[in-house]
């Protein structure tokens, strides 16, 4: 039997990092406006687990008018250039829709002609690869460039297509590409891709957590049937919540209603959406996004200025000893990926080892690198002001000087 007299515990549970500097690249895109936090607790919504059911009619909180979800859905899907949308158990639920969506079509009506494979970029986020597995579909991948830049090219897409055709006979049954992957922040070329798959009438997904929301994203630039958008991640917003927005060639299939009655019973559920497990979250993330949407369709109009300030830091970190960013270049988003031997040279003599960088960039009040790493650095200033990235740049001088004079480091 579980013992509960210790269970007073968690209510001492305090958040060590308020009020902290953020530089955690999947948190920055997603820091919520104080203005909204202030709304959000005003209006009484952080006080029901379902708060925006109340008015729920059709059983299925995309349909709810008040609040106005299913309008704010159709503002969504014409915000990323669809014209439909849904709300999702963030973008890994939206992925796993498409992928569940395209096994299904491929058994069903399509198996003459595409084969249950996914072809999808090689540094594609870990969720694409687990929505494929779950979804029975097999994953082809073009190559990268490796190291230092990590690039892909459209042409190898269509040798891989190729490829795929050659050996089953069938064309693949979706590709998938990542907007920018989150390993180096490279921004794919997602429009020629995205052509390619037009050419051999294959269904394209673009997987855009890391985009959608904080520059401006149209799907139908990127001739893609399919987007996948994290709210937590890049738009302002509390998680976890994602949308999935598609044309209307594809929205009556994914977004088909369930058919089945129960055998007893005889209940039926026909509002509801299999793909997407029913219906999707009702509570504070969706109504967080309502409140920051606004927000987040004037932030993307500024997308230069933040490109520029990144592109500065990127300049001001590779003045540091063999500091290099590794990706492409010029960079073209936030997500950044530094080579750093000046702190892994450090970490060599520190008691602390790996740990020690985070540790000292918590002292001074900056938050969000990935703790036991000193040898790569990735990081974020998206969003943050001048005044800060430069006390972010100062943290990293500071603590690089500290210790190649404490521990009587040779640099030359």
């Amino acid at each position: 039997m579980m013992k509960f007299n210790n269970i007073q515990r968690y209510r001492q549970v305090k958040n060590r990092y308020r009020g902290s500097i953020i530089v955690h690249p999947i948190m920055t895109g997603g820091l919520v406006p104080e203005s909204v936090q202030r709304i959000l607790f005003d209006e009484g919504w952080i006080g029901v687990g379902y708060s925006a059911c109340f008015d729920c009619i059709e059983g299925r909180s995309s349909l709810v008018s008040k609040p106005p979800i299913s309008d704010f859905l159709s503002d969504i899907a014409e915000f990323y250039g669809g014209d439909r949308a849904e709300h999702t158990f963030g973008c890994r639920a939206a992925q796993f829709a498409v992928m569940k969506m395209i096994s299904d079509f491929v058994n069903r009506e399509g198996g003459r002609d595409y084969a249950k494979i996914v072809l999808v970029d090689p540094l594609c986020h870990y969720t694409t690869a687990v929505a494929a597995e779950v979804a029975g579909l097999k994953i082809v991948e073009p190559p990268h460039s490796g190291y230092p830049e990590y690039k892909v090219k459209p042409e190898d897409f269509q040798l891989k297509i190729e490829e795929v055709k050659e050996e089953h006979g069938k064309l693949p049954g979706l590709i998938a590409v990542t907007h920018v992957e989150p390993y180096y922040g490279n921004m794919n070329p997602v429009e020629e891709i995205g052509k390619i798959a037009e050419e051999y009438e294959i269904p394209y997904m673009v997987n855009a957590a890391y985009t959608a929301g904080v520059m401006p994203v149209n799907m139908r630039d990127m001739h893609a049937d399919f987007l996948t958008v994290s709210a937590h991640k890049s738009m302002a917003s509390l998680g976890p919540l994602g949308f999935l927005v598609t044309n209307y060639e594809w929205a009556k299939k994914i977004f088909s209603q369930s058919k089945i009655i129960t055998e007893w019973s005889g209940r039926a559920f026909g509002k509801k959406i299999p793909n997407i497990f029913g219906c999707s979250i009702g509570g504070i993330p969706l109504i967080s996004a309502m409140y920051s949407f606004p927000y987040v369709a004037e932030r993307i109009k500024r997308w230069s200025e933040e490109l520029e300030k990144t592109r500065w830091f990127i300049e001001e970190m590779e003045k540091m000893d063999d500091v290099m960013l590794i990706g492409e270049r010029p960079h073209r988003h936030h997500l950044l990926h530094f080579e750093t031997p000046i702190f892994w040279e450090i970490s060599k003599h520190h008691k602390r080892r790996g740990f020690f960088l985070a540790d000292e960039m918590i002292r001074k009040g900056i938050v969000g690198l990935h703790r036991g790493m000193s040898k790569h650095v990735k990081l974020s200033v998206y969003g943050l002001r001048w005044d800060d990235v430069k006390a972010v740049r100062d943290a990293f001088y500071e603590i690089a000087e500290r210790y190649i004079k404490e521990f009587k480091i040779d640099i030359s």
